[in-house]
């Protein structure tokens, strides 16, 4: 598969769904400008912005960020209604793909920008939770199989 070839039908429907993926934004770019409903927004500059001020956002910013929170979502929808339904190559497809998880990644930070910051304490343990959370089920899936494995 090259990068001019159309998109399959598999390819299209694998793209759809790590789109749907919780955190398939992560380590994805957020775009410079989106031109979403006739408008320029600078977009990572703005989710810069208001991280920085995250937790004290003023109400001139807090109507900025859900404005664009709005409109950023229309453009998510868009470009995923366009990857389910036009036909495109796998170049193309990957350009959007990779649009729309910068787009989830910058709705994300710009959903977060009214919440405090969490102190260091607060992430630690946080983290340390979901360690243990994920050590759990991995232990879960390791001794299931092996009890599946004995009954067969």
């Amino acid at each position: 598969m090259s990068d001019g070839d159309m998109l399959s039908k598999y390819e299209r429907e694998n793209l759809l769904l790590k789109l749907e993926k919780e955190f398939a934004f992560a380590g994805a770019r957020i775009p410079d400008v989106v031109e979403a409903d006739g408008e320029r927004i600078p977009l990572r500059d703005l989710v810069f912005r208001m991280s920085k001020k995250r937790g004290q956002l003023t109400p001139a910013d807090q109507e900025a960020v859900d404005r664009v929170i709005s409109t950023i979502r229309r453009k998510r929808k868009e470009i995923v209604s366009r990857i389910s339904r036009d036909e495109m190559t796998v170049s193309e497809a990957k350009e959007l793909f990779g649009t729309a998880t910068g787009l989830d990644r910058a709705l994300d930070a710009l959903y977060n920008a009214p919440l405090p910051k969490p102190s260091l304490a607060e992430e630690s343990r946080k983290a340390k939770l979901e360690d243990g959370r994920r050590w759990m089920g991995l232990v879960k899936r390791v001794y299931g199989r092996e009890d599946k494995r004995k009954r067969d």
